[in-house]
């Protein structure tokens, strides 16, 4: 009975980080207008899983591809937004960056250190945790695109 739990535990988990990561637990309708950003990788992500067959070996890779995708457009928008920026306004961004690169180091330590103890609790299998950590990590760069490209769009608004 206690496998049953902790399998049901562990699914839960890997299927509430692909919601996220894929944009199915969208929870107000904003966010529609910032699924644009993301909409590509998340496309690129389900198809590569689908041509998996949803193996967790496919899974992990295509996750791991999909971060060095969001990594990509993080770089992207960074760049777009430092350029559209002067003054105090890139100053206090290129410093907000930092911080968030600081957090985002420590969320993913957290990340690994979390999935850690669900290994050790034996909380499901071993393969699908690791793909459940990389969406984690996934879901926190999506997350900051999405910010990013908020900000791009206010600043598109203002100068139009």
């Amino acid at each position: 009975m206690e496998h049953v739990r902790q399998a049901c535990c562990l699914c839960g988990l890997i299927l509430s980080s692909l919601m996220i990561s894929t944009g199915h637990a969208q929870t107000n309708p904003d966010e529609a207008d910032r699924e644009d950003v993301s909409r590509q990788i998340e496309h690129q992500l389900d198809l590569c899983m689908e041509e998996g067959d949803w193996t967790a070996d496919a899974m992990r890779e295509c996750a791991s591809k999909a971060s060095d995708e969001w990594e990509d457009e993080l770089d992207a928008l960074r760049g777009r937004l430092s350029r559209a920026l002067a003054g105090d306004a890139r100053d206090a961004f290129d410093a907000s960056q930092e911080a968030w690169e600081a957090s985002r180091d420590a969320e993913f330590r957290f990340i690994s250190a979390y999935h850690e103890e669900l290994r050790k609790a034996e909380l499901g299998q071993g393969d699908l945790l690791s793909v459940s950590e990389i969406m984690s990590r996934n879901t926190v760069l999506k997350d900051r695109a999405a910010q990013l490209q908020r900000y791009l769009d206010g600043l598109e608004e203002v100068r139009e």
